[in-house]
């Protein structure tokens, strides 16, 4: 798939760090990041694509730092998290969210970049039951290119 900022290794390292902050088949929400990347992704390239330049770079080189950084720093192995499967990912970022400082603070990336365009979807929205307050216009298309 082609996007309009990312690259596809940066866009397989956020599908990665998707995998790991909502995976598969929990006790109230049987869909996962996986199941759905085709359609979030995209989401993520054009909130990217709104961004100021300068910001809309360092998030791509944090992303290709960060694949390699956390399972070194916090898994101590030195493979990529594009590499890791979903169980692996899912593990470290629950210790990266149990650790001391910047650990935390650093995970607000991936829920930048994740959590909107995964949680936006109309399918998202109704396996979870949530209810608009201000739905969208009959007429909406969906995002421009």
């Amino acid at each position: 798939m082609s996007y309009k900022v990312l690259r596809d290794t940066e866009a397989r390292v956020i599908a990665a760090m998707g995998k790991g902050v909502i995976p598969r088949g929990g006790e109230s929400f049987i869909l996962g990041a996986a199941d759905l990347e085709d359609k979030w992704l995209p989401r993520t390239d054009y909130l990217l694509s709104r961004m100021p330049l300068l910001t809309r770079i360092g998030i791509r080189l944090a992303v290709r730092l960060l694949n390699y950084a956390w399972p070194l720093l916090y898994l101590r192995d030195l493979k990529a998290m594009t590499s890791m499967d979903e169980y692996e990912l899912t593990e470290m970022f629950h210790i990266i969210e149990h650790s001391n400082a910047p650990g935390p603070a650093s995970l607000l990336i991936v829920k930048i970049l994740v959590f909107p365009a995964f949680y936006g979807l109309q399918e998202v929205k109704g396996a979870i039951g949530y209810k608009e307050k201000f739905p969208n216009h009959p007429d909406f298309e969906g995002l421009k290119d």
